[in-house]
């Protein structure tokens, strides 16, 4: 997966390189090859998508109207794009 590794300020011993089994993001989630944050509070709700073997990055945002149905309309919108864009890496669900 490469999404992280030691560098001359993090040695090895504290800043473990990730691999599929293990790997940790601050507020991000990792959606299958995607690299994800979700925000969701007080009508507003966002999707930013990141996938590094494209070099695809997807943001949508979206506030909630009176008529709005509920869900995450941000993440839906961004797994739209994300089918049409690249239709073999579709961005899963998160729940």
């Amino acid at each position: 997966m490469n999404l992280g590794r030691a560098t001359d300020k993090c040695p090895a011993t504290v800043c473990l390189t990730n691999s599929e089994a293990t790997h940790y993001g601050m507020g991000v989630l990792v959606l299958g090859d995607w690299v994800a944050q979700h925000p969701l509070f007080f009508g507003y709700s966002a999707s930013q998508a990141y996938l590094p073997s494209k070099r695809l990055a997807i943001a949508v945002s979206t506030t909630q109207g009176p008529k709005t149905p509920d869900g995450h309309a941000a993440h839906l919108l961004a797994q739209r794009i994300a089918a049409a864009l690249v239709p073999d890496d579709p961005i899963p669900d998160f729940g």
